[in-house]
């Protein structure tokens, strides 16, 4: 029974490390953590049981010392667990051993603390039975360091007045309050707190225009497939949206920060081209999303800047297969140029696209600058043949076809005599869709490029790790990605480990 009971403990220390290590401050147990806590229980219990079978034996007086020996070992050993524990607590010394380090600040939170005139007032209305409060009180504890935020507590029901005032709903709601203004955050995380402390702030950031009435991607849907939360995303970095509609031939004003076009899906008009081609020429700035199969004009417009656009497939063999659609075809980038708009990005910080168009770049004038921002790994290739994103086998390669680092985002910067001009143009538009906007780091790289357009490069961070309902910042949608993480990086290992556990035992047996 000794290896009943040691694979048990196994399990449970599985069980109880990844729910501690990959849980949001929200989240309920998974089937790995529950079956884990669960299975090793029951052998724990078994083996107990197994063991009171054998007591009478404890009867002999030959067998008493041997018992009190190891009872005394036992107790030793969680006397020094406890006293380390305490001592620990008493230190103040806190490790964030979470899968995304969610109790480190980001620069992002940082920056925007250390911008304010006066600290931020952050209060946590709780019940004493919720468990999610003690992650919230963490997360305060890191704010509170900085010096910029005073956090306070109080029980749920205690203050009724405040509560109706702060529109507190329910416990685990903390109320971030700045000067008069206040904002009250459900679900409280280093992002979600990020979000309130920008809309108290009331920023300017500038003006962004986002072109409609083409097929581009909807800013208001909120659907997996809308763009609603790029548009928040800008709201809260500060920026005022107005929408640009090309067919009602209104010109685009020189105040315009940054145009923005999501993938139109039908040829725009000779004449909206015309105008887009004098607002670049007039130092305009431009953020634009292609995808492969449709020819909107625009990038007949940027291949005139030195950004074209082949219309092909990208296909990356070092990226799998997602959701059922042929490997290779929704890549996954971990290559980046030397650029503000990938600062801080990398082979740990990756950005996901699906179906994507690559580019190739030649400088228009000999001064004139161009990046390669987010590139494919050496192995990608070119797919002329569109119909792969339909299929569900592995595309071929063609002889013909040339691998290498393929750029899958770029940027240029044109000075001429009427001013400075800034494109920067993504091969895919569903990265920045409600769907994947929040995968790994798709939201910093797409706004990041319209802060360098915007030419506000101080801006540019990486922002909080953030978890929102079905998504979270991993390399493929929450379910898929656990799902793989729980198979390989925890079961696995946990399987090696019970199996070491059973040689071990049965080797001090023989």
């Amino acid at each position: 029974m000794r290896e009943v009971g040691l694979l048990g403990l196994v399990a449970i220390a599985f069980g109880a490390g990844s729910y501690v290590a990959t849980r949001d401050a929200n989240q309920s147990l998974t089937w790995f953590h529950a079956l884990n806590l669960a299975g090793g229980s029951l052998a724990l219990l078994v083996a107990a049981l197994a063991s009171l079978g054998r007591l009478r034996a404890a009867a002999q007086p030959g067998l008493r010392a041997v018992l009190g020996r190891g009872l005394l070992g036992v107790l030793g050993a969680v006397a020094l667990a406890v006293g380390l524990e305490r001592a620990a607590h008493w230190s103040g010394l806190e490790f964030d051993w979470t899968l995304e380090r969610l109790y480190v600040l980001s620069e992002a939170t940082e920056m925007g603390l250390a911008e304010l005139d006066e600290p931020v007032r952050a209060t946590l209305y709780y019940d004493e039975e919720d468990p999610r409060a003690r992650s919230t009180r963490l997360l305060l504890r890191a704010l509170a360091a900085t010096g910029r935020v005073e956090t306070a507590e109080k029980k749920l029901g205690a203050s009724p007045e405040e509560e109706d005032r702060f529109e507190v709903g329910s416990s685990n709601t903390v109320v971030v309050r700045l000067g008069d203004r206040f904002e009250s955050v459900a679900r409280p995380t280093e992002g979600t707190f990020y979000e309130a402390l920008y809309r108290l702030r009331s920023l300017d950031s500038g003006l962004v225009y986002m072109a409609r009435g083409t097929g581009e991607g909807d800013i208001e849907r909120t659907a997996d497939d809308g763009f609603s939360g790029l548009a928040q995303a800008l709201l809260t970095e500060g920026y005022r949206i107005r929408s640009f509609v090309p067919a009602q031939g209104t010109p685009i004003p020189p105040e315009v920060d940054a145009l923005v076009w999501l993938a139109p899906r039908r040829r725009l008009p000779e004449t909206t081209l015309a105008e887009v081609r004098r607002y670049l020429a007039g130092g305009g700035r431009l953020v634009v999303f292609l995808e492969p199969g449709v020819e909107s004009g625009l990038e007949e417009v940027i291949a005139e800047w030195g950004l074209r656009s082949p219309d092909a497939v990208l296909v990356d063999p070092a990226s799998g297969r997602m959701d059922g659609d042929a490997p290779g075809v929704n890549p996954l980038a971990f290559h980046y140029g030397s650029h503000p708009i990938s600062r801080g990005l990398g082979a740990s910080r990756m950005t996901f696209f699906r179906g994507a168009r690559s580019f190739e770049l030649r400088k228009p004038e000999v001064e004139d600058d161009l990046w390669s921002v987010v590139l494919a790994s050496s192995r990608s290739w070119l797919a002329e043949d569109l119909e792969v994103l339909e299929r569900r086998s592995p595309p071929l390669r063609p002889a013909s076809a040339r691998s290498d680092y393929h750029p899958l985002v770029v940027a240029g910067r044109y000075q001429r005599e009427a001013g400075e001009t800034r494109i920067v143009a993504f091969g895919d538009a569903d990265l920045a869709s409600n769907r994947h906007l929040r995968t790994l780091y798709n939201l910093d790289l797409t706004l990041n490029a319209v802060h360098w357009v915007a030419s506000r490069e101080p801006a540019i961070k990486l922002l909080p790790k953030a978890r929102v309902a079905g998504g979270d910042q991993f390399a493929l949608p929450i379910q898929n990605t656990l799902t793989r993480f729980y198979g390989l990086g925890l079961l696995l290992p946990e399987l090696l480990l019970m199996a070491g556990a059973l040689v071990w035992v049965r080797t001090r047996s023989a």
